[in-house]
């Protein structure tokens, strides 16, 4: 054997890559030698997808009618115990099992998802735990786990104590919205979290939480990361308690329930800094919470935002104020922006939506209007922004002229989406020409997703001296294709020479794949295929 293949590190690197192979094939690298053991056996348990294969390490456990049980136990079901005292159920048992090879393989598990339930003997877990020992929390099995995701469908008490360390640093937990009489398991579960998991950085919560899983969320003063999807059970209270995490980079929060007039109180009576260290926020709101919510982070900090707007009954959409604090807060540094605003509408409103105003959002306006282009503009002072998103069920109208204003003062972007949705027909929408416009403007730009309208494309109306621009490999049309689509590949093979990928509606796929299949035919063929097909 080379030398090179008993070095730890290197084999390690090698492993790595045979794990996307498969288990069977780190089972066989294990099997190997003794040098390879360790690390194979590293890779093999390092993720579990169930408490099931540990189970399987613990002497005398055996499955038996969908159930983990013990056959040191001479009592098969619960309901034969109902009457024993604890002194009985031990006498009925064996001596404590040795677990050594129970712990060999468990201290290497790092990342354990609990996808599937699994039935548990409740006194399998006092075997764990030592059954003559007092019960002490939290105890630790895995003390090398790194992450955790958890339901509250598995969170029994051998789940919970199986998902504990303190090495603990990523924390994903979803309990659901079903309204459920007791989660005393999932509430002890995140107290030993608090006690042990000194170094977690990650939590991810989903569902509704009581009062007492709240406030040890509210708790977790050191927490880097910080997901929470809780409806109307994140209180204003709690949400304060959030903001003032010192650590806390990046936030994600679901708050369309919280009254804007709340909040503010709140805020003005709070003398601490608000969201001192948050780079990324992806949140879900009405519009004024929106307004208040950007208004109160530290200017030129957030990196990357991703807002959705919310429909609230009573509560007017008013894009200005939001878009305004995004250009004033962020200016200096934010990279990433994505917008979200889909409502549901029918195709009457859908067809009177042309006759909206575009002009500013100064007051209240009808939920179902596309965003202002005077309040969209005001992102053009975005100077580093490198990604913008427009996901709205309605697309803003916008012209040519408009969108050289908007990315004018946009030199880093990189990828740009302005939306998937067919636009309704509106008095301003783009046309082919703004394709050129991007070609001069947007020099880094790689993808793109734009919804122009294609009819009268032709090559010959590009300026000579428009350069060609050679960064774009993918462009997405929100529209149907030309009827020339040999012209349109003329026009693309010139502006954008590198693309590799263009792209359609679904419902026009035919007519983008008679476009792709052209666009695989050098400059010189599509130009020599277009004069065969013209007319003598």
């Amino acid at each position: 054997m080379q030398r090179a293949l008993l070095i730890d590190e290197i084999i390690r690197h090698i492993f790595h890559f045979s794990a996307e192979e498969g288990l069977a094939t780190l089972n066989a690298l294990a099997r190997c030698c003794r040098t390879w053991e360790d690390p194979a056996l590293d890779y093999l348990w390092t993720r579990l997808s169930s408490i099931a294969p540990l189970l399987k390490l613990i002497p005398g456990v055996e499955l038996a009618n969908r159930m983990y049980v013990s056959d040191t136990f001479r009592f098969s079901f619960l309901e034969e115990m109902k009457n024993l005292t604890l002194f009985q159920v031990f006498q009925a048992t064996d001596p404590t099992p040795d677990l050594t090879r129970f712990h060999f393989y468990a201290s290497r598990v790092k990342h354990i998802s609990h996808q599937r339930k699994v039935q548990v003997h409740p006194l399998i877990l006092s075997i764990l735990r030592g059954r003559l020992l007092p019960f002490t929390h939290p105890t630790v099995m895995l003390p090398s786990l790194r992450s955790v995701k958890l339901s509250m469908y598995n969170c029994d008490e051998i789940h919970a104590c199986l998902s504990i360390s303190g090495a603990l640093s990523k924390l994903d937990i979803d309990l659901g919205f079903k309204t459920r009489t007791s989660n005393e398991h999932i509430v002890q579960y995140l107290q030993d979290v608090v006690k042990t998991a000194s170094d977690l950085q990650h939590l991810s919560v989903r569902g509704s939480l009581t009062g007492p899983l709240m406030g040890l969320v509210s708790s977790m003063c050191n927490i880097h990361t910080l997901s929470l999807r809780l409806g109307p059970s994140l209180t204003t209270d709690a949400l304060l308690a959030i903001s003032s995490f010192s650590n806390l980079s990046e936030l994600e929060i679901h708050v369309g329930h919280i009254a804007g007039d709340d909040l503010s109180a709140a805020f003005a009576e709070n003398n601490t800094p608000l969201f001192p260290s948050l780079t990324q926020l992806h949140i879900r709101a009405h519009t004024p919470l929106l307004a208040l919510i950007l208004d109160k982070i530290p200017i030129d900090a957030l990196n990357a935002l991703h807002i959705e707007a919310e429909e609230t009954v009573g509560v007017p959409v008013a894009w200005g104020p939001v878009l305004r604090n995004i250009s004033t807060r962020a200016s200096n540094s934010l990279r990433d922006l994505t917008i979200e605003h889909h409502i549901e509408i029918d195709e009457t409103e859908l067809d009177a939506s042309s006759a909206y105003t575009i002009g500013p959002s100064l007051g209240p306006v009808k939920t179902n209007t596309p965003i202002p282009f005077s309040d969209l503009q005001t992102l053009g002072s975005l100077r580093h922004l490198s990604k913008f998103v427009l996901d709205t069920t309605l697309p803003p109208a916008i012209s040519d002229e408009n969108l050289t204003t908007l990315i004018k003062g946009w030199p880093e972007l990189q990828y740009l989406d302005l939306g998937s949705a067919s636009p309704v027909s509106q008095a301003k929408s783009l046309t082919f020409r703004s394709l050129c416009t991007l070609a001069i403007r947007t020099p880094k730009l790689i993808s793109l997703v734009v919804a122009p309208e294609l009819k009268g494309c032709d090559p010959t109306t590009i300026p000579v001296d428009t350069p060609s621009q050679h960064t774009l490999t993918r462009l997405t049309f929100a529209c149907a294709p030309p009827s020339d689509s040999v012209k349109l590949a003329q026009y693309l093979h010139r502006l954008f020479p590198m693309l590799i990928e263009v792209d359609g509606l679904p419902e026009h796929e035919e007519g983008w794949s008679e476009v792709r299949n052209v666009m695989r035919l050098s400059p010189e063929l599509c130009h020599r295929f277009h004069d065969f097909l013209r007319p003598t």
